[in-house]
Parts: structure tokens; C-alpha cells; sequence
């Protein structure tokens, strides 16, 4: 089976979805970044070293949060959820929706979560218009 296969990825999508994740790393101070499917499956992740998560709790998690945060924006505002930002005292977490996918990254910089906010949001409006 090929790499994002059974989401009906082919290596042409994946091709074209590369560059928003290398945009991504070079543009935002993040310590893990995932790509994941709206339902939370794992297509990939990457973390630092020195960021001690796995890759499949990481994307549990942010697809917990993410199911919870459209859930809640059906139910008030009856539209679609663009994205969710957790942030603690030493840390964020982004989720950014990406249509069919769905763009997932951590940092521990406050500072620049505004910043990695709006890279993601670049990312992800280039990765869906993949699809249109």
C-alpha cells in the first residue's frame, strides 16, 4: 500500500502538499507538526528530538480537540471550523483545517504563535486549493 493511499492520496497530491509542509517548517518556530485526516488518522508527523510526544498520541489528541471544536462551532454558528489554538503557559498547539486534511503543530515559543498561526493558515488554503 502507498503512502496515503487508503485517503485516496496519490503520489501526485503528495507531491503537491510537500512544499505547504516545508513552507511550514521553515516559516514557524514549531517543535512538532502533523498532517493528519479530518477523522485523525495519521498521513505524517515530525517532531524535534528533544520534543519527546509520539506521533500517533499527537494525533489523537489534536483529533479530540478537533472533533470537540466542530462539534461546538456546528452547534452555535452552524459553519465549518477553520481552527483550533490551545495554548498553555509553556506551550501551543494549532490545528488548522485544511479541507480533506488537516495541518496539526506544537510550539513552545508564545511569542510566535501568532506568527505560526498565519504561516498555517497560508499552508492550508494552498492545500486545499489543490483539491478545487
Amino acid at each position: 500500500m502507498e503512502f496515503g493511499a487508503d485517503l485516496g492520496l496519490s503520489d501526485q497530491d503528495i507531491e503537491k502538499i510537500s512544499p505547504q509542509i516545508t513552507f511550514i517548517t521553515s516559516n514557524a518556530d514549531i517543535e512538532a507538526l502533523a498532517l493528519v485526516s479530518r477523522e485523525g488518522y495519521q498521513i505524517a508527523f515530525s517532531a524535534l528530538p528533544q520534543y519527546h510526544v509520539d506521533g500517533d498520541q499527537f494525533c489523537g489528541l489534536a483529533s479530540a480537540l478537533l472533533m470537540t471544536g466542530r462539534s461546538t462551532i456546528e452547534q452555535l454558528f452552524q459553519e465549518n471550523l477553520n481552527e483550533v489554538i490551545v495554548r498553555g503557559r509553556d506551550g501551543y498547539i494549532v490545528i488548522t483545517n485544511a479541507e480533506r486534511l488537516v495541518i496539526v503543530c506544537a510550539g513552545t515559543e508564545i511569542d510566535t504563535l501568532m506568527k505560526t498561526v498565519k504561516v498555517m493558515r497560508i499552508a492550508a488554503k494552498k492545500i486545499m486549493q489543490i483539491w478545487q
